[in-house]
């Protein structure tokens, strides 16, 4: 019976573990210091006109998620400058319907005034004074189409008349 293992002695156990070496003490000594190679371009700490070496890059850390975002402050008032693009707008497309005329002219007056009060806002201005002109000139083709067309039925029917003709 004494040949058959024991379960229980094949088990591992921390016993088992062998034990780390240690060094020799002169062995210690010199494992802790390793030597350091010379880095180029830096003198050492003794000499007089010793340079710091520069300072390690540290990227910059972008906001953390669910942080506040920044506001800007609101800019100078842009009224008469966005009065400008809108009647500007709205005289471009009323001139296909004949009506888009005194809307072009408000376009035009406002952005010239936004020009001298609101130079800041020249984009709005600019381009509502560009607009109310378009919108001007198109309103007076569609005038001049409706008056020739009026004047050309006037001519057509001023010879006949439809009830005499019987």
């Amino acid at each position: 019976m004494t040949d058959q293992p024991n379960p229980s002695e094949n088990a591992s156990s921390e016993n088992d573990v062998p034990p780390i070496p240690t060094p020799a003490p002169e062995q210690a000594a010199t494992a802790q210091q390793p030597p350091v190679p010379p880095v180029s371009g830096y003198t050492t700490a003794g000499d007089a006109g010793a340079t710091p070496p520069p300072p390690p890059y540290v990227a910059p850390t972008p906001p953390a998620y669910g942080a506040a975002p920044a506001y800007a402050t609101p800019g100078p008032p842009q009224g008469l400058s966005l009065a400008s693009l809108i009647t500007g707008i709205g005289g471009v497309v009323l001139s296909f319907f004949s009506v888009g005329l005194l809307p072009s002219l408000a376009a035009v007056i406002t952005g010239h005034m936004a020009s001298k009060r609101q130079p800041y806002a020249k984009g709005l201005w600019l381009t509502g004074i560009i607009t109310g002109y378009v919108g001007i000139l198109f309103s007076l083709i569609a005038i001049a189409f409706w008056v020739v067309l009026i004047i050309a039925a006037i001519a057509a029917g001023a010879g006949a008349d439809s009830y005499n003709d019987y």
